[in-house]
Order: C-alpha cells, then sequence, then structure tokens
C-alpha cells in the first residue's frame, strides 16, 4: 500500500482493513510505531482486512483518509454522509 500526504497508521488500519484495531498489525509488518509519521509514497505491507464492510466503503466510494495536524489546522475525512453503520 502506498501512503498518501497526511496518512497515519491509524488511517490505513481504517482505510485497508476496516478497523483501528489493525494498526498494531500494520506497525508489526512493517517493524514501525503506530505512532511514526509516514512519508508520501512510502510503501507499507498490509493486513488481511479485518471489518470488511468498511473496507470495502471506503474502497468503492474512493475514500482514502488522511488525519494530520500541520501548524494550527487538522485535516481529517473519514466518512461521508451516506455511510450506513448498520450492521445488520
Amino acid at each position: 500500500m502506498k501512503v498518501l500526504s497526511r496518512q497515519s497508521v491509524f488511517d490505513l488500519a481504517i482505510q485497508q482493513c476496516g478497523c483501528i484495531e489493525a494498526a498494531f498489525d500494520i506497525a508489526q509488518l512493517n517493524n514501525i510505531s503506530i505512532t511514526d509519521d509516514l512519508l508520501p509514497g512510502q510503501e507499507l505491507l498490509m493486513p488481511t482486512a479485518v471489518d470488511t464492510k468498511t473496507a470495502t466503503y471506503y474502497a468503492i466510494n474512493g475514500i482514502t483518509p488522511a488525519t494530520a495536524i500541520i501548524g494550527d489546522t487538522l485535516f481529517m475525512r473519514i466518512f461521508d454522509k451516506t455511510f450506513d453503520n448498520s450492521f445488520e
């Protein structure tokens, strides 16, 4: 998986695996810390998706979460208003 600008391990966990807990697996697979700053273009190994509904939603809708604090500004895009988080 190629890291995009302002993405964190947590962003990649939710985007690729569907759950934040996958951040620990990503960190372990790539020998990094969950709090490391990632560089745009950096290639990381990804574990298997845990919550495929969320991961599929992100993929289908082209959502690439990127959370970062740059100066005094927090940039964030995680879900849009159409996300249905029901587990029926």
